[in-house]
């Protein structure tokens, strides 16, 4: 298989032509890299849109500087992506097309924003939208399956990195080692989301609904009986539609004839990958044991800041010592101006009342003139914005990378959930200190006024956030260059002696039924013996005091 090093990259970030000949240089980039060779990986962030995607830019262009080449998967309908001169100057492009003129990913993502802003933004909405996602998993895979030149380019892939939301990239691996005889391909699942059961499952790890908050939860790791209750039958809920989409991939097995390549009775991405990533680190997540396979790589896209553009440099420091807020709903809300402008209002007649200058995220403009310490911008450099020093505190909707982020800077939080796992980041956030949760259902400008005081106001959000940043940011290496690092280590040994051997055992070898039953028969039979021993010791004990009695009369 490829044998693949980064000493190269890293050779070259420090070797000083001050300090090394010429000749010398040359010689030991020769020494070094003459065992390198370029891996072929394909990275899959859903259809390209959101955090999905956003979360494997940082991993690809880690990659791609240690030599390799990657290729991001997308869908016709978000094809801009491949246009953006940042992007092309890393990564290559494959665009699957939608040869189905009635389907479009568009609704489903609508759907989400109407179902965030509704008064049932929770579990109940959440599997209201499950048929829609699951029309877009199978869509999304025939698109590609189908694509005979695309799938071509594919046979010499030597990883596949994709979200584990999209359990085609299994049906790929599998198709290529069945047609192209490319059983070296490895599979390398990533989610952008906090912990999740499928995250667990895929790695082997165990979910433990006692003190793991189960996504869209909203649970701290400290839960009453209630929220117990109620975490279990979350999680375990998520496990059967986990189990119930990807059996759903059976119809495109059949169709493409890979039946006979999948290796147990129901579809599952876990019995296939080699590596999973996850979007979490123990610097904030709430502790829980994890598999060799799962390797945390929380705050992908935290880096230190860019330099803005001018006009934004200008506002911010022309807010003085009161400093910014920065303000965002991030990609599927940012269009409330529209959709729901009287949330807009709300938030714009609070803010227009702090001394602070605001820099907002608006894809619309509102018909009305904003006041004068609000600037509105269709996009937010947010990473750069969170590092500015000036910036004071963060309002959003409580993504996963914009937490991350916000904890790598530093910056007091004030998180708007309405939907999914911003639900859990919201409680990380409050948990750990950082920051106010708003309730959508009791939203008011004096209700948002008072908070954004509250967090300004009081040092000690501020404390918790930069104390957060401290612990966070002593690391060895970024998580993008660890994801990279892991992605190399499995391309090259493969991911077999990282699985558990959990994944091999039955529900009821897993939970140990079968030991339990057998102890519990043990102890049945131990108590029925005795029980009949000491009866008849009773009945001989009492039939022999009768015979006393009768001889002594």
């Amino acid at each position: 298989m490829i044998a693949i090093r980064h000493q190269c990259y890293h050779l070259r970030k420090t070797m000083d032509h001050r300090s090394f000949p010429t000749f010398l240089q040359i010689y030991l980039l020769i020494w070094v890299c003459v065992e390198v060779h370029s891996a072929h990986i394909l990275m899959s962030g859903f259809v390209g849109k959101g955090s999905h995607f956003l979360c494997l830019v940082p991993i690809g262009k880690s990659l791609v500087r240690q030599g390799h080449n990657v290729s991001m998967l997308i869908s016709d309908e978000y094809k801009d992506r491949a246009n953006d001169p940042e992007l092309r100057k890393f990564f290559n492009f494959e665009i699957y097309k939608n040869t189905d003129p009635q389907y479009s990913t568009r609704e489903y993502f609508q759907l989400v924003e109407e179902l965030g802003y509704s008064e049932k933004g929770d579990m109940v909405s959440f599997f209201k939208s499950l048929s829609s996602f699951k029309k877009i998993l199978i869509k999304t895979c025939e698109f590609v399956l189908e694509d005979k030149e695309m799938m071509d380019r594919f046979a010499t892939l030597d990883a596949i990195v994709s979200d584990i939301g999209w359990p085609c990239s299994g049906l790929i691996k599998l198709y290529l080692k069945k047609f192209y005889n490319n059983t070296g391909v490895r599979l390398v699942l990533d989610t952008p989301t906090t912990p999740n059961i499928a995250m667990l499952d895929a790695s082997g790890s165990h979910f433990n609904a006692a003190y793991q908050p189960a996504i869209m939860s909203g649970f701290t790791s400290n839960m009453t009986f209630i929220e117990r209750t109620i975490n279990a039958l979350s999680g375990y809920s998520m496990r059967l539609f986990i189990m119930l989409a990807g059996n759903a991939f059976f119809p495109l097995a059949d169709k493409y004839g890979l039946r006979d390549q999948i290796p147990a009775l129901e579809y599952s991405q876990a019995a296939i990958a080699d590596l999973s990533l996850g979007s979490f680190d123990f610097a904030i997540e709430f502790p829980f044991p994890i598999s060799p396979s799962l390797i945390p790589v929380g705050g992908l896209t935290a880096e230190p800041p860019n330099d803005l553009p001018q006009d934004l440099e200008d506002f911010i420091q022309s807010s003085g010592d009161d400093g910014v807020i920065v303000f965002t709903l991030g990609t599927y809300f940012a269009s409330f101006a529209t959709s729901r402008p009287h949330l807009l209002k709300m938030f714009i007649d609070a803010l227009a009342k702090v001394p602070q200058k605001v820099i907002v995220q608006l894809k619309v403009m509102p018909q009305y003139d904003l006041p004068s310490n609000i600037k509105a911008l269709p996009w937010l450099p947010q990473n750069d914005l969170l590092g500015h020093p000036k910036t004071r505190l963060f309002i959003y909707h409580g993504g996963n990378n914009g937490f991350y982020e916000a904890v790598y800077h530093g910056v007091p939080t004030i998180v708007l959930p309405f939907f999914g796992d911003q639900l859990d980041t919201a409680s990380r956030i409050t948990y750990h200190g950082m920051g106010l949760k708003l309730d959508k259902m009791i939203l008011s400008v004096d209700y948002i006024y008072n908070n954004v005081i509250e967090v300004l106001g009081d040092n000690r959000y501020s404390v918790a956030a930069k104390r957060l940043s401290a612990i966070f940011r002593d690391r060895p290496m970024t998580p993008a260059d660890r994801a990279a690092f892991w992605i190399q280590h499995v391309i090259k040994h493969g991911g077999d002696y990282l699985r558990t051997p959990a994944d091999d055992l039955s529900f009821i070898q897993y939970n140990m039924i079968d030991v339990y039953a057998f102890l519990a028969g043990v102890v049945v039979t131990i108590l029925f013996v005795f029980y009949h021993i000491t009866r008849c010791f009773v009945a001989c004990c009492i039939g022999k005091k009768g015979n006393t009695k009768e001889k002594r009369r």
